[in-house]
C-alpha cells in the first residue's frame, strides 16, 4: 500500500516505549509532532507527486469519504497507525523531515491550564476564550475583575507557550449568559440570542467591559507576555476597524486577529484583511451552523460538508493574498483536520476538553478535562434560575 505522509500531535502518531503516561518526542524532532500515515487512496495520487492544497472540493469530499468508510475497518486503522514513517532524508543523525509543510496544531483553552506537556506536544495556543474565564468566575469583566482574574492567566499561560504568541479572544457571551454575571451593564432577553447580541455588537453596545480587557492585555505584555487579540462574531468591515481602534488606544502595538464565523464575513473578508489584521480565524462551529442552515445548540464534531471546504478554500486564497495566517477552530474532527491541510491552513486549534477524542485515549489523563463542562454547567443553572425567578422562558443550552 501507498503512503502519504500527514503530521498530526504524537498521541496520534505510532505508539513508543515511554515511562510517562504522554507520548515521547524524538530528540531529533523539530515540532511537538509526529508523523500518521494515510493511505494514498485517500489522496489518489501516485508515489513522488506532491499532494496539491489546490484540489477540487469534489476531489476531496471523495477522498474524505473513502477515508472515513474504510477507517472503521479495525485491521485498516492498525495498518495506518502502526506503517513506519517514510522520510525524505535517511543520513545517519539528520532531523527526519516530511515532504510536506505540517499544518500547525495549537490547543483552544478555556479557563484550563497549559502546562508543559501540552507545550511539547502543541504549536503553542492558538485561542483563549476569554468568556470563560469570567463565566466560571461568575463576574463580568471589569477592572477589577480583569486585575483579579484575566491578567494573571495570561501571564501564566505566555509564560508555559513562550517563545510562541498566544491568543487571546475578547468575551464571546449571548446575552442570557451575560445576564448572570456580577456587574453586568443590563439584563436583556433576546428571542434567538445566538444571533443577536453577542461578540464584537456586544463589545459596541457596551464598550467599558471590552475596554477593561484590552488594559489587561495591556498589562499582561508589560509584564512580557506575548498576547494577540481576536475578535469574534464580526459581521461588517466597520465593525473591525472600531476594533482595532479601539485596541490601538487601549492596547498600543497588540497583534490583531478576527474570528470568522458569519458567511457576511467570508463575503468582506478582502475588506477585513484591509483593516491590517495579521490573522483570520475560522469559528467552525457557527460558520457551518450559518452556512448548512442548522441548528447551532447541538454539540458535536463539525463535519467536513463541501460548503465548509469551500469556505476555507476562499478564505485561504484571500488570506494568502497578503500573507495572513488563517487557521482554523472549533469541535474539530480528525477528517476535517486532515482537510483543512489539504487545503493549506496554516493551522488547525483544537479545545483541550476536546483532545482525547481527536487523538486519542492517551490524553485522558489531563488534570483539566473538567473544566469547560463544570463551567457549562454553572452557567446553565443560573440561567435556569434567573428563568424561574423573573418568569422568562430562555433555552438553557
Amino acid at each position: 500500500m501507498i503512503l502519504h505522509n500527514v503530521v498530526l500531535p504524537a498521541p496520534f502518531g505510532p505508539r513508543r516505549p515511554r515511562t510517562s503516561p504522554y507520548p515521547t518526542l524524538s530528540a531529533t524532532s523539530s515540532s511537538a509532532t509526529e508523523t500518521f500515515l494515510v493511505p494514498s487512496a485517500v489522496f489518489a495520487r501516485p508515489r513522488n507527486v506532491r499532494v496539491s492544497p489546490r484540489i477540487s472540493i469534489h476531489e476531496l469530499l471523495a477522498t474524505i469519504d473513502t477515508f472515513v468508510s474504510r477507517s472503521g475497518s479495525p485491521a485498516f486503522r492498525r495498518s495506518i497507525l502502526t506503517a513506519p514513517p517514510r522520510p525524505c532524508n535517511s543520513r545517519p543523525g539528520l532531523p527526519v523531515t516530511l515532504r510536506r509543510r505540517a499544518v500547525r496544531l495549537t490547543v483552544a483553552l478555556s479557563y484550563e491550564r497549559f502546562d508543559e506537556t501540552l507545550a511539547a506536544h502543541f504549536d503553542g495556543v492558538g485561542l483563549i476564550r476569554g468568556e470563560y474565564v469570567f463565566r466560571a468566575e461568575g463576574c463580568y469583566p471589569a477592572q477589577e475583575s480583569v486585575r483579579k482574574f484575566l491578567e494573571p492567566y495570561l501571564r501564566a499561560v505566555a509564560a508555559t507557550a513562550a517563545p510562541r504568541r498566544v491568543w487571546y479572544r475578547t468575551m464571546e457571551v449571548d446575552t442570557a449568559e451575560a445576564n448572570v454575571l456580577e456587574g453586568v451593564e443590563a439584563v436583556l432577553v433576546e428571542e434567538d440570542r445566538l444571533l443577536g447580541l453577542r461578540g464584537i455588537r456586544r463589545s459596541r453596545t457596551y464598550p467599558e467591559a471590552f475596554r477593561a480587557e484590552l488594559r489587561g492585555v495591556a498589562t499582561a505584555r508589560a509584564a512580557g507576555a506575548d498576547v494577540g487579540v481576536i475578535i469574534p462574531f464580526v459581521t461588517y468591515a466597520e465593525e473591525l476597524e472600531w476594533a482595532v481602534a479601539e485596541i490601538d488606544r487601549h492596547a498600543s502595538g497588540t497583534p490583531v486577529a478576527t474570528m470568522l464565523e458569519t458567511p457576511a464575513a467570508l463575503v468582506e473578508l478582502d475588506r477585513l484583511l484591509g483593516t491590517g489584521i495579521s490573522r483570520v480565524v475560522i469559528g467552525c462551529n457557527d460558520l457551518s451552523s450559518l452556512l448548512l442552515a442548522r441548528s447551532r445548540s447541538v454539540r458535536g464534531p463539525v463535519e467536513p460538508a463541501s460548503p465548509l471546504l469551500r469556505a476555507i478554500e476562499l478564505a485561504r486564497r484571500e488570506t494568502s493574498r497578503i500573507g495572513a495566517e488563517l487557521a482554523v477552530a472549533g469541535y474539530l474532527s480528525p477528517e476535517l483536520i486532515s482537510a483543512c491541510r489539504t487545503l493549506g491552513v496554516d493551522e488547525c486549534v483544537v479545545h483541550y476538553s476536546d483532545l482525547p477524542k481527536v487523538f486519542g485515549p492517551q490524553w485522558n489523563d489531563l488534570p483539566d478535562l473538567g473544566v469547560l463542562a463544570a463551567t457549562k454547567a454553572r452557567t446553565r443553572a443560573a440561567i435556569a434560575e434567573f428563568n424561574a425567578r423573573n418568569g422568562f422562558e430562555q433555552r438553557v443550552y
